[in-house]
This record gives C-alpha cells, structure tokens and sequence, in this order.
C-alpha cells in the first residue's frame, strides 16, 4: 500500500467516525426536545380532568360542546347539502 491509500483510508475512518458522533448529538438533541412536557400536557389540577361532551351540529356536522352554539352556523364551508 502506498502512502496516499493509506491517508486516504485514515481519513475516511475520521469522517465517518465525525459523522456518526454528529449523528449521535442529533437523535439525542431531538430525543430530549421530545420528552420536554409542555404545560398543556400537564394536567392542571381538577379541572383537567373533567371532560366535555360533544354534540354534532346538524348543520355542518363539527362537533362543539354540548349547550353552546356552532359558531359556523352562517358561514358553515362543510354544509352538508
């Protein structure tokens, strides 16, 4: 092997060797982005826990929480026809 296989190969190993230590810092960077909670992901207390019942309007179809109106009622752009 002459000199110039050589370099090459002992820079090729570097450059891989950077690149999957860089690769490594990515997945851990997104990996611990991933396990921040955001505040909405917490529950509140007592009132995060209560849910809500839905009713489907008979206009358009949403869903919204029972006893309010379908603020789409007017401008509904999936009224069913």
């Amino acid at each position: 092997m002459s000199f110039s296989k050589i370099l090459l190969t002992i820079l090729v190993i570097v450059a891989v060797w950077r690149g999957l230590r860089l690769y490594h810092q990515l997945q851990s960077r997104l990996a611990n982005t991933g396990n921040r909670a955001t505040p909405a992901a917490k529950p509140a207390g007592r009132a995060a826990a209560q849910a809500t019942d839905l009713v489907e309007c008979p206009r358009c179809g949403t869903f919204v929480p029972n006893g309010t109106f379908c603020r789409s009622r007017e401008e509904c752009r999936y009224r069913r026809t």
